[in-house]
């Protein structure tokens, strides 16, 4: 989100000295799109003084540990997933937040989980410690990060105060677990926008990831999409043109700029605009998956006019709201 001279709002993932077309852009120098200003200025405020600056908000980050969620799981099984697969999941997750103060293989398995870790930490670490520090970090907010502190100050984890402290933060875990936040390997949450070579076709994105674009099929879901065709079956494809745009930078997915409809408005009505998708390339839900047709928007009826209550007589008005009351209380939607 950039803030411009102080009035106007303005939304995107931007890149500072790269344009969305197949030119490059002067040096400092951004290009704003129409439907990312999402605020525009009003003349009355201009006895206001501003000052011509730019904000940026919030930018592509490396992806925290992603879990599945209630809405998630309800598409991905009606798209095939068993629900042994789900139920695999929250068992080793449940072992994981029950024993990870204890074995060495919950350890082991909580340092592939909990992957947003920074891997310097790991080299000063046991592996016993991994987990609990990685949980610590997690919910950090909560205890201004004493647990972490406590970590790396090499308290042991028996001690009585750090048990009771990891204690409440499993509880924390457990309860995302209620929620259906099911951690989930492969799966990352990447920021959004679209293709600025124009060289990707419908059905194409290209992801970019800590070691560069990935090639092979993804599922790609904006979240909260309800719809059962909300979850895309994407081929992610290997683009050379588009490292002169984005450089080293990481965490992202462009969509294609071709095509009868975009696929950002085929997924829960978003938009290229800094929304976060959910991208997997599991193999074990792309194997199970099978995506079903989009959600397709009725015909518009803007041209019809419709009558207001001022446009009716007394006689006509107490019909209609009687009707309405007899439809709403004998045949609700």
């Amino acid at each position: 989100m950039v803030f411009l001279d102080g009035s106007e709002i303005a939304e995107e993932p931007l890149n500072i000295t790269k344009s969305l077309t197949s030119e490059a852009l002067p040096p400092r120098t951004i290009q704003v799109r129409p439907s990312m200003r999402k605020v525009k200025s009003d003349a009355s405020f201009s006895y206001i003084q501003s000052c011509n600056s730019l904000e940026i908000v919030a930018t592509s980050n490396r992806p925290k540990r992603t879990c599945l969620s209630r809405y998630l799981i309800a598409l991905l099984h009606y798209g095939g997933v068993p629900n042994e697969y789900f139920l695999e999941l929250l068992k080793n997750a449940l072992d994981d937040a029950q024993n990870a103060r204890y074995t060495k293989l919950a350890a082991i398995r909580g340092i592939f989980r909990f992957y947003s870790i920074h891997s310097f930490f790991y080299g000063s670490l046991t592996f016993l410690l991994r987990v609990s520090f990685s949980v610590s970090l997690k919910y950090g907010d909560m205890d201004d990060f004493l647990v972490s502190r406590m970590i790396l100050c090499g308290i042991p984890l028996e001690e009585p105060y750090m048990q009771f402290r990891l204690s409440v933060l499993m509880k924390e875990e457990r309860k995302g677990l209620k929620a259906g936040k099911l951690p989930v390997t492969d799966c990352y949450y990447l920021m959004g926008t679209v293709d600025p070579t124009g060289l990707l076709k419908p059905n194409e994105v290209c992801v970019v990831l800590e070691n560069g674009q990935i090639s092979g099929d993804v599922l790609v879901y904006k979240h909260p999409g309800l719809h059962f065709g909300d979850i895309h079956v994407l081929s992610a494809r290997y683009i050379k043109e588009l490292e002169l745009f984005v450089g080293d930078s990481k965490y992202a997915i462009f969509f294609p700029t071709k095509g009868s409809r975009s696929l950002a408005d085929e997924m829960a009505n978003s938009d290229f605009d800094g929304d976060m998708y959910w991208v997997s390339r599991n193999s074990q839900l792309l194997r199970y998956f099978r995506s079903s047709k989009p959600w397709v928007p009725m015909s518009s009826t803007a041209g019809v006019q419709q009558k207001g209550p001022l446009d009716l007589t007394d006689r006509e008005l107490e019909k209609k709201l009687f009707d309405q009351f007899l439809a709403n209380r004998f045949k609700p939607r």
